[in-house]
């Protein structure tokens, strides 16, 4: 007959370290941490497994431990989220993922008892009226939404554009929220992609000046709105500032074509870092984080892809007198660049919306935000030695790996 108390005796310290752990990695959002949690586990329960039980033998034992690991992976985040307060600024609304976030934003409710709602989300949008006119068509059945969407026009390669852009904000805050500006979500940028020996220097400059500069310049115009909402806010509660890298962060294999793009890329993560240990250093309550996508569709920069390739051939051509060469040499590699853009599935832009949610409601945030499967693998085949971690780059974007096949005229 089964002793349920003899059962307990036995094997009491097993669950304790089991509960334990599972507790242990519900405090924490992210991987990294559930991983190390999880190795510890696989390794102090065998301590606790009397030698003459079943799970002594390790067939068992692994059959025991898998949906135990399972369940630290699967557990929810159990700290509490902080509720949506005051207000938000989303940059690159025009389309893709700052549309989206801002439509997130605003048919969402937060977390807090009954939901919390931010009292105004600021759309930037370079092409404001074009903006404003797509959200009337999106939120066509959600006023309450719509009420909740000041689109104002900005162009953050202009520092009058973002300087103007914070005054509306600032001005129009004062009459409708009592707390102020607690979030700046970054997401504008470019994608200049084309062969680092040829591609005319005025073309890294603009991909340097919208991706890296241009987050600069909305750092320092907003920063005043941010530190004034800080003061109003309550105990505990923290601000937030969110920009967009790629890929798997810093750690990421930068591919061929991509030099513009990548080291605009890295530059934000750079800042960003910097930015948030002086935040730390300054007592302020204000998280700096990355949000990191992969392919995600659909966007902009998917969209104008060819248009801006013929631009990119064309401005080779102009800068070397007439010559050809730069499209001979990398032709058809950027052709094959294009196919694979198109092959590769890409996550919807809902995704990152959603994780530009969980970063502003985070009571602590991550540091980064990986959207997509590419996006958590790239920084694991980013720690690889050289050889393999270009190998991989290489083949999966142009060879065996490719979802557009192997380019021909090349050494992959």
């Amino acid at each position: 007959m089964f002793d349920i108390s003899e059962f307990a005796s036995r094997y009491h310290i097993l669950a304790d370290v089991c509960v334990l752990s599972i507790l242990a990695a519900a405090q924490f959002d992210n991987h990294l941490w559930r991983t190390i949690i999880t190795f510890i586990c696989a390794h102090v329960i065998p301590f606790t497994i009397p030698t003459d039980s079943p799970l002594a033998d390790w067939r068992n034992y692994y059959f025991f431990l898998s949906p135990i690991i399972y369940v630290l992976f699967k557990v929810p985040y159990l700290r509490r989220r902080q509720p949506r307060l005051g207000c938000i600024f989303v940059t690159g609304a025009d389309s893709g993922m700052g549309q989206a976030t801002v439509i997130h934003l605003c048919s969402t409710r937060g977390p807090g008892p009954g939901g919390s709602t931010y009292d105004i989300v600021f759309a930037g949008a370079y092409d404001a009226p074009a903006a404003e006119k797509k959200f009337n068509e999106l939120l066509a059945g959600n006023k309450d939404a719509l009420k909740k969407i000041i689109v104002l026009p900005l162009d953050v390669t202009s520092e009058k554009s973002v300087r103007d852009a914070a005054s509306a904000a600032e001005s129009t805050m004062t009459k409708i929220s009592s707390v102020g500006l607690m979030a700046v979500v970054n997401y504008h940028g470019v994608a200049f992609n084309g062969p680092t020996e040829y591609m005319p220097i005025s073309m890294f400059m603009r991909q340097h000046d919208v991706n890296y500069i241009g987050n600069l310049r909305m750092v320092q115009a907003f920063m005043p709105l941010i530190k004034s909402a800080c003061g109003n806010i309550p105990e505990g509660h923290r601000a937030r500032l969110i920009f967009t890298g790629t890929g798997g962060g810093p750690c990421s294999p930068c591919p061929s074509l991509l030099s513009a793009y990548m080291s605009s890329k890295f530059a934000v993560e750079a800042m960003c870092q910097s930015l948030r240990m002086e935040m730390h250093m300054l007592g302020r309550p204000v998280d700096c984080c990355m949000i990191n996508p992969g392919f995600v569709k659909p966007t902009m920069l998917m969209q104008d892809g060819v248009a801006l390739t013929e631009k990119m051939w064309k401005s080779c051509r102009e800068s070397m007198g007439g010559d050809d060469v730069a499209k001979d040499e990398y032709g058809a590699m950027m052709n094959h660049f294009v196919k694979y853009s198109a092959a590769v599935p890409g996550e919807h832009v809902s995704k990152v919306a959603q994780a530009a949610d969980d970063a502003l409601t985070a009571n602590r945030p991550r540091t980064s935000y990986k959207v997509g499967i590419d996006s958590k693998l790239a920084p694991i085949a980013g720690m690889l030695p050289t050889g393999p971690r270009e190998l991989l780059a290489r083949h999966g974007m142009f060879g065996i790996l490719s979802p557009a096949g192997v380019v021909s005229g090349y050494k992959v």
